[in-house]
């Protein structure tokens, strides 16, 4: 009886593993889109030296325009007539020059086509993005005009009558890619427009709506012609030197600074919180708050303040973003953000909030309130902070040749994110009698 009785316990011990085994089966084959991997084993913070297989390369046409549109503006020795002709490639790659200020910072343009250019390593380097010069091939098209560097060269100060030479570039570019049969069958929005200062392809932005552009944020583009949906945003390029020996055994302590700003403090739009927050952090123990110009001894100076500082402050500019984020990532200056308005680089990858924190304007200009906040934060969550930003300031590196999961490796990763969208754009664009109905329908 004992031994029937054992037989039947065990008869419904062996049901109920059943049972519940072929329940999780069914949940999990249902939920289909669930990875039981983040949960036991979570996915790194960063990329940048996993072994994670990457996809096939994205194929990249790039457009031979004359060097006038590119190189021309960054050296002399591509800058005369007889050198428009001459064909740029990784042998005669002419460097990023050492003295070009402020203009570095929207150089993103040159990093990708270096890239583009380089033909160096293997396609098993884990790069994102290779060339191709048969355009039926191309996965993306790539248009090689430093539209940043030229508003920068000619007459920057909108006014100035050289300026004319900067809309004329964007004329004849215009006249070249209606000319591009691959133009016209997508409309371009299969085509990589860098555009990475807000004022840049100031004069013809509306003919170039539907690409796919580089952008530093949208602070000065309207929504019918920049949105994340299409667009990347881009990190501008540090302009202080990567801190690659910050190993200090207790760096909550060697930082002696709390809170570190330097820079304008009087902007235009959203970065008038900028003059507001010098008058609440004025005399502020552990606060560094200084307004400055950007040269060669402010830079430096700038770099040695965030390196010797806990927290860097992060105010809007001009526009919702500025380089000053990008520098203190560099210099793993836990970010304190600023900006209701702004939109981050890789935002689909990483997850900002683990080595930065935010505030909204008006919580910044509470008399206070921010600061109180910073001395709240523990020293082991600070570390934590600091170590994830050693972790994945690798993201924001510009450099020649490119490397894995560097700045440009991720930019091509995100145009690849957005290939589908602009596909999905170009087919519905053929035979859609109405093109933008459903956006009339939403705003009604």
């Amino acid at each position: 009886m004992m031994t029937m009785t054992m037989m039947g316990k065990g008869k419904s011990i062996l049901t109920c593993i059943v049972f519940f085994f072929l329940l999780f089966i069914s949940v999990y084959l249902f939920i289909g889109t669930v990875d039981f991997r983040s949960s036991f084993f979570p996915l790194p913070n960063s990329l940048c030296n996993n072994n994670i297989k990457s996809l096939s390369p994205i194929r990249v046409y790039m457009y031979e325009l004359p060097n006038r549109f590119n190189f021309a503006m960054v050296s002399h020795s591509f800058s005369s007539n007889d050198s428009q002709s001459v064909v740029v490639n990784s042998s005669n790659l002419p460097s990023w020059p050492n003295n070009s200020g402020l203009k570095k910072q929207h150089s993103v343009e040159y990093w990708l086509m270096a890239s583009i250019l380089y033909d160096g390593g293997s396609l098993n380097d884990g790069r994102e993005a290779v060339r191709v010069f048969d355009p039926d091939t191309a996965d993306v098209f790539f248009v090689p005009f430093f539209s940043s560097l030229s508003y920068n060269s000619h007459g920057h100060n909108m006014t100035d009558p050289e300026t004319e030479v900067d809309k004329q570039l964007q004329v004849d570019l215009m006249e070249i890619l209606r000319k591009s049969v691959f133009w016209q069958k997508s409309g371009g929005r299969d085509h990589v427009i860098p555009m990475h200062h807000p004022n840049s392809f100031r004069f013809l932005r509306e003919q170039v709506n539907a690409s796919i552009l580089i952008v530093a944020d949208f602070g000065r583009y309207p929504k019918t012609m920049s949105r994340l949906s299409k667009d990347v945003v881009a990190p501008y390029v540090h302009v202080v030197e990567s801190f690659t020996d910050d190993n200090s055994s207790n760096p909550f302590e060697s930082r002696t600074t709390l809170l570190f700003f330097r820079g304008r403090t009087f902007r235009k739009d959203e970065g008038i919180v900028r003059a507001k927050l010098a008058k609440i952090l004025a005399n502020v123990d552990d606060v560094h708050y200084e307004n400055s110009f950007a040269n060669g001894d402010s830079i430096k100076a700038s770099s040695e303040g965030m390196r010797s500082s806990k927290f860097c402050l992060n105010p809007a500019g001009d526009t919702p973003s500025s380089n000053r984020l990008f520098d203190a990532i560099v210099s793993h200056c836990v970010p304190v953000i600023v900006s209701d308005k702004i939109e981050l680089p890789f935002e689909d990858e990483l997850d900002y909030t683990p080595f930065s924190l935010f505030f909204s304007v008006k919580e910044a200009l509470e008399p206070g309130y921010m600061v109180g906040q910073l001395r709240q934060v523990s020293k082991d969550r600070w570390e934590e902070m600091w170590r994830k930003l050693k972790n994945i300031s690798c993201h924001y590196e510009y450099q020649y040749p490119p490397k894995k999961e560097d700045a440009v490796s991720m930019l091509w990763r995100q145009i690849r994110h957005k290939l589908p969208s602009a596909k999905l754009s170009e087919h519905r664009s053929r035979r859609l009698k109405i093109p933008d109905w459903w956006d009339s329908r939403r705003r009604r």
